[in-house]
């Protein structure tokens, strides 16, 4: 009996996926480098997670190769969220007029701030019940913030709305 794609293609290879998808590789892009379908390695994937213990390796290796990445990014996007300190050091080496070699050595302390956008996507998707892109009622209004996303609290009840749209000039 001919052997399946999984048994030719994918099974001797699973070092290689784990690797690939540990340096950031999307499952679609691992299945162009198997020469395989996109929606077949997906079966694969997927049949492994819910128990066929003929893909559970795949799945298993898959999974475990995708944390690591996935833990550094979101660590990355909570520091820039947050805004962070560090320190930079400059190394100069210069000659004196003896002609020795000195080496200068500067330490400055930098501040990167807060940055916004990466607060948004931290809040909208870790608290999506607390925040959200847009304020109630503006869904449909895509153009009406003119470019701007909005980030608003999610409010349990907000009340009516202000006829006039809350202008004290009415």
């Amino acid at each position: 009996m001919a052997k399946s794609k999984y048994e030719t293609h994918v099974s001797p290879y699973l070092e290689k996926i784990e690797k690939w998808a540990r340096e950031g590789a999307t499952a679609k892009e691992i299945a162009g480098k198997l020469r395989i379908a996109y929606s077949t390695f997906r079966k694969y994937l997927d049949l492994g997670s819910e128990g066929d213990e003929r893909y559970t390796a795949l799945s298993v290796a898959f999974t475990r190769a995708c944390e690591e990445p996935d833990d550094n990014v979101e660590a990355a996007l909570y520091k820039r969220a947050c805004g962070f300190e560090y320190v930079e050091t400059k190394r100069e080496q210069r000659i004196d007029k003896a002609g020795n070699v000195i080496e200068l050595v500067t330490t400055t302390n930098k501040m990167v701030p807060p940055d916004p956008t990466s607060a948004m996507f931290w809040l909208t998707n870790r608290r999506p019940d607390t925040w959200k892109y847009k304020p109630d009622g503006k869904e449909d209004d895509a153009d009406d913030a003119g470019g701007v996303v909005l980030l608003s609290p999610v409010m349990e009840n907000p009340g009516p709305p202000v006829p006039g749209g809350g202008d004290a000039d009415g």
